[in-house]
């Protein structure tokens, strides 16, 4: 499969697809903005004051932990207890977290109707709404295979990741499958493929280090400004987000058109071209 070539049509797809993917891209982004702060609100907070009662029982805050012969069971067990979030804000965090891949796997949505030509929509990030169940069950299944995978080592683990990979746009594109069934079809089309998808992954690094430098660089920015709202907000979004208003798109088109690619066969066999989400 053509790599340059899936890369090249993604770019001029940036530029000429309507919608513009571009601006998907930052409204998603946006979207994942505000849960991302509505989470660190509910649970963020939690972290940093677990954090602060392990450096007073077990060290001084240099990154360096110590049992001390001094320390209290009973009032350690209680500061930890006093630092964990409430039932509900935890609650809330992963009502949170769930909404995020609903939405992640609407901008998959877009990004297939995009490469496939279809009409799209800045709506298509609601669509995966329509089989909420499914996408779940999809996501939570995947993880028990690949964590099962991974006990027999990193490598099986390694390996089940990449030939899972063409589930969750199977399903999107196929919703009468089942979860299990768009994981086996998975299987089974990218048998032979998965070092080919590895190096496109590698081909990205350039994108995904550029992204870390900049969310470093926020980093170092919101500590500069100090305690402020501006500050915490910078620090839990990063600038980051600045540089993926144009890589999500080009990187999730790429992915989209490597899936249509790969399934071009099984199209030609009898797939129908279009869909619709369903329940």
């Amino acid at each position: 499969m053509d790599r340059k070539q899936l890369k090249a049509q993604s770019k001029t797809l940036i530029k000429t697809a309507q919608p513009k993917p571009v601006v998907t891209a930052i409204i998603y982004l946006l979207i994942l903005a505000v849960l991302s702060f509505l989470s660190y609100k509910l649970v963020g907070g939690s972290s940093v004051e677990l954090q602060s009662v392990y450096e007073q029982f077990f060290g001084s805050g240099d990154g360096t932990y110590e049992y001390s012969a001094y320390m209290d069971p009973d009032q350690f067990a209680y500061a930890i207890q006093e630092a964990m979030p409430s039932p509900g804000a935890a609650i809330l965090d992963l009502a949170i977290q769930i909404v995020t891949l609903i939405i992640g796997a609407g901008f998959t949505i877009f990004c297939l109707r995009t490469v496939r030509g279809m009409e799209a929509s800045y709506w298509n990030l609601f669509d995966a709404f329509s089989m909420f169940f499914r996408v779940i069950w999809l996501y939570i299944l995947e993880g028990i295979f690949i964590f099962l995978w991974s006990l027999l080592f990193i490598i099986p683990g390694f390996i089940a990741f990449y030939r899972y990979r063409q589930a969750l746009y199977l399903l999107l594109e196929h919703p009468e499958m089942s979860a299990l069934q768009c994981i086996s079809e998975s299987k089974r089309i990218m048998a032979g493929h998965k070092g080919e998808l590895f190096v496109m992954d590698l081909s990205f690094i350039g994108w995904a280090l550029l992204i870390g430098l900049a969310d470093y660089l926020g980093a170092e920015l919101a500590s500069a400004i100090g305690p402020s709202v501006l500050s915490q907000v910078i620090s839990i979004i990063g600038l980051g987000i600045f540089v993926q208003f144009f890589v999500l798109p080009y990187m999730d088109l790429t992915y989209a058109g490597y899936y249509v690619e790969l399934t071009r066969p099984a199209q030609d066999a009898g797939f129908s071209d279009g869909w619709t989400p369903e329940l």
